[in-house]
């Protein structure tokens, strides 16, 4: 996406890929063809904060960093994280060269980690040796992210062509935090504030467990390693150890060998 800001403080579209519209229900043909754009299509609460960031960019050539919420044709809304980096013409017209990041899922990851950490505290447990790890488990992919941000540049000479490989990295960088972050919510809402499991039947035991211990339990009993599913699910060995005492404490079992029964016979 190349957003572009006129001399005289009018916005318009260079550049929209044709993702825009599957995504937010925006066509990038009529974007394209505005003399000057309003940004009717971002929540009436969100739009004036949205054009202050972009008047605060433009006068500072600072990277755009927004978040807001757009609404969808059919009703309803996404969030969406507006990413873009500024240059300045000689004529004094600001371009952005950047992506729009559908990020719904992830401020609902968000909500949702933030609540089970609160769930773990009430609980009086140990819910920082669990949030730590999280943390550590995050660490990478948004540094992975926080860099491909920092490097979306377009010059001229690149052109559209460009920003297309540059947004892709973003977009990859950008999965591998989401896929982190889940990874993180899943072990907090894992961790032992959850109330203890008697011994179960295979059947209960299944229903013991969370939708990411049966993932992990289901890669021990295909003869996985701790490393194996580690890389898999882009965790660290030591979240994978944390997991699997998780399962064991829930199921009752003795080993990783004995839950894999206990789960799949």
């Amino acid at each position: 996406m190349q957003r572009m800001r006129t001399p005289d403080g009018k916005y318009r579209y260079t550049y929209v890929s044709d993702e825009v519209q599957a995504a937010f229900g925006l066509d990038p043909a009529v974007l394209l063809a505005e003399d000057a754009v309003d940004h009717a299509w971002i929540h009436e609460d969100d739009r004036p904060r949205f054009v202050r960031a972009l008047e605060r960019s433009s006068a500072e050539l600072s990277t755009l960093d927004e978040e807001v919420r757009v609404v969808l044709p059919g009703g309803g809304y996404k969030w969406v994280r507006s990413l873009g980096q500024p240059r300045r013409l000689r004529d004094g017209t600001v371009i952005w060269d950047g992506v729009a990041l559908d990020v719904t899922d992830r401020r609902e990851a968000l909500q949702a980690l933030e609540r089970a950490l609160q769930d773990a505290k009430r609980n009086e447990v140990s819910g920082s040796r669990y949030a730590a790890i999280a943390a550590q488990d995050m660490a990478a992919p948004l540094h992975a992210l926080t860099s491909a941000i920092e490097n979306l540049v377009v010059t001229e000479e690149s052109g559209p062509a460009g920003l297309s490989s540059q947004a892709a990295e973003v977009k990859r960088s950008f999965e591998a935090f989401t896929k982190a972050l889940s990874a993180a919510r899943a072990l907090v809402e894992a961790s032992p504030a959850q109330k203890d499991r008697e011994h179960t039947t295979r059947t209960a035991a299944k229903r013991a467990l969370t939708t990411r211990q049966l993932e992990i339990m289901q890669m021990v009993h295909a003869g996985a390693s701790n490393t194996e599913i580690a890389d898999a699910l882009s965790i660290t060995v030591g979240t994978v150890k944390l997991h699997i005492s998780a399962i064991l404490k829930r199921t009752g079992a003795r080993n990783r060998t004995d839950a894999s029964r206990m789960c799949f016979g």
